[in-house]
């Protein structure tokens, strides 16, 4: 039996991000469908990893958002690693331990889908860098599957990513702008192969389509929104009042019921959070009772409840995975630069860019989803095509992934075709149109515009970043330098002092033996008297003076 470790970002008791859940858990179904293999998976909550996805797991190595801290640490568990122990200074508990002996165990490192090699999430790029790093060191092949890059990689980490990226078997991208990043980044001799998403191709069971059939009782519309904008063209507050006038009238417009269905959230017991706080308070502003908010599904359950809907709208990027693969009509709002890239590529795949629409027009997108709602089957008819030609090239990819990182001998071709060692090419899906919006033209000149802003912004704040970076480093080097000549004074004042000592020591010292002599002698004078004797009056003038002559030397 084989061994793989493998990385998502999942496994939290108290968040389910859907869409990363979603990519994991196709990725194990895929290597269990064509492969006797046996995984262990990198997680944020290993045990509650494992008892979800019935695998080992194991804890993430943990790097932080700040960049020098997380080189001396990759460079310490690479050291570890290389050395067997002798070097790198790792604690006994540290958790890299527990990674680095995953990959020396086992024979491939997957790095399973999602948009986490971003400069935005730094950490995110250095786990994922020492995982396969750790992998070279063994001699372990390892591959990206369904990835983003970016939309932001900066200067200072364009060399870890290409590193990243040069050494992999292969890198699975799931968009065009990926795909040519990775190219500018330089691959090196890593297959680089556009994809659909991963969880494009997760299937749901009875067991899901009995837990959502309380939901799917009549016609209704899949909505999922994320918690806010993330955007610096509209606040948070103005997001959300945009959502709820597009809910409510599509509501209206439509006569449909709108299913509020959180992408992130947390299952009982756990406390609503994020996209399910937001459904609640939309739900409440909307004031109508067929705009209802639901309970937290899981990746399975939203599939089975895609299934059924009549069309799907949202800015969460997987709905749109999720619908493209059902062959459901959907609408993408993008209200940020790294949703409008993601979601452009998701549509791409099966001929809806047009589709992927700004927040701000409003009219546009109620008037898109009216008519989507009129001409559902025919828009599914042709969406049905693309996505069964979809589900086959996605099958052959992942034919050729567990051949490339297990072996031919361990590779079983799903279907019955024989795996390949060559990977699998992706036709272009010709474009739907969108018939619905006045302008398409215009439609398209602002989503670009969103972009454009949303780069031009991070680029503003990158630089702002870098400058107060650089504020603070002068800041901290002001610092240093003044503790340094608050101890120079203090040992100059000590030095002073302990000099001033030194002169007037001898001073002190005849100071002294002349008070213990005047001590002695007026003693002597009290008892003279007893004794019959006279204190000379001669004697008593001259120690009065050496007392005066010692004090004039020790001044």
């Amino acid at each position: 039996m084989k061994r793989m470790t493998m990385i998502g970002d999942i496994g939290w008791s108290r968040f389910y991000h859907l869409g990363d859940e979603a990519m994991t858990e196709f990725a194990l179904d895929a290597l269990r469908e064509r492969a006797n293999v046996e995984v262990t998976l990198i997680a944020g909550e290993p045990d509650c990893a494992a008892a979800m996805y019935g695998v080992d797991a194991i804890s993430r190595i943990g790097f932080k958002r700040d960049r020098p801290p997380n080189a001396a640490r990759l460079q310490a568990i690479l050291d570890h690693a290389q050395s067997d122990g002798l070097r790198g200074g790792l604690a006994a508990d540290d958790p890299a331990i527990g990674v680095i002996e995953a990959v020396r165990d086992s024979d491939a490192v997957l790095i399973a889908g999602g948009g986490n090699l971003n400069s935005m999430f730094a950490h995110h790029i250095f786990e994922r860098a020492a995982l396969a790093k750790i992998a070279r060191i063994f001699g372990k092949p390892y591959a990206l599957t369904s990835q983003t890059l970016g939309p932001l990689i900066y200067d200072e980490d364009r060399d870890i990513v290409h590193d990243l990226l040069a050494e992999a078997e292969f890198v699975g991208t799931r968009e065009s702008y990926t795909t040519r990043l990775a190219g500018e980044l330089g691959a090196g001799d890593a297959t680089v192969r556009r994809q659909v998403d991963d969880a494009f191709s997760l299937t749901a069971g009875d067991s899901d389509r009995e837990a959502v059939a309380d939901l799917a009782d009549g016609p209704f519309v899949v909505a999922s929104f994320a918690e806010k904008a993330s955007s610096p063209m509209i606040s948070d507050p103005d997001y959300r009042q945009r959502v709820i006038e597009i809910v409510r009238r599509i509501a209206e417009e439509t006569g449909l019921r709108v299913l509020l269905v959180p992408h992130g959230g947390a299952f009982s017991p756990a406390s609503p959070t994020r996209d399910q706080l937001t459904d609640a308070q939309i739900a409440a502003a909307a004031d109508d009772e067929s705009v209802q908010a639901t309970r937290m599904l899981t990746a399975r359950q939203l599939v089975a409840l895609t299934e059924r809907a009549e069309f799907v709208i949202g800015t969460r990027y997987h709905a749109g995975i999720f619908s493209g693969a059902a062959a459901v009509p959907f609408i993408s709002l993008a209200p940020n630069l790294y949703s409008s890239i993601r979601m452009r590529g998701a549509a791409e795949n099966v001929g809806m860019r047009d589709f992927v629409l700004p927040l701000d027009s409003i009219d546009d997108i109620v008037d898109t989803a009216a008519g989507v709602a009129r001409n559902r089957d025919s828009l599914q008819a042709t969406l049905r095509e693309r996505s069964d030609a979809r589900r086959h090239e996605h099958r052959k990819w992942w034919d050729f992934l567990v051949e490339t990182t297990l072996g031919r001998e361990e590779a079983t071709a799903s279907e019955g075709h024989p795996a390949s060692a060559e990977a699998p090419g992706f036709f272009p899906a010709d474009e739907v149109p969108n018939d619905y919006v006045a302008n398409v033209e215009l439609v398209r000149e602002r989503l670009n515009a969103v972009q454009d802003y949303g780069l031009v912004m991070a680029v503003k704040d990158r630089r702002a970043a870098l400058a107060r970076t650089e504020v603070n480093r002068l800041k901290a080097k002001l610092k240093r330098a003044e503790g340094r000549i608050e101890r120079a004074d203090a040992t100059i004042r000590r030095a002073e002092s302990q000099q001033e000592l030194r002169e007037r020591k001898p001073a002190v010292r005849a100071i002294r033996r002349v008070q213990k002599l005047g001590i002695r002698v007026r003693g002597a004078a009290r008892y003279a008297p007893r004794l019959g004797g006279r204190w000379p009056a001669e004697a008593e003038e001259q120690t009065l003076n050496g007392e005066r002559q010692s004090r004039n030397r020790a001044r």
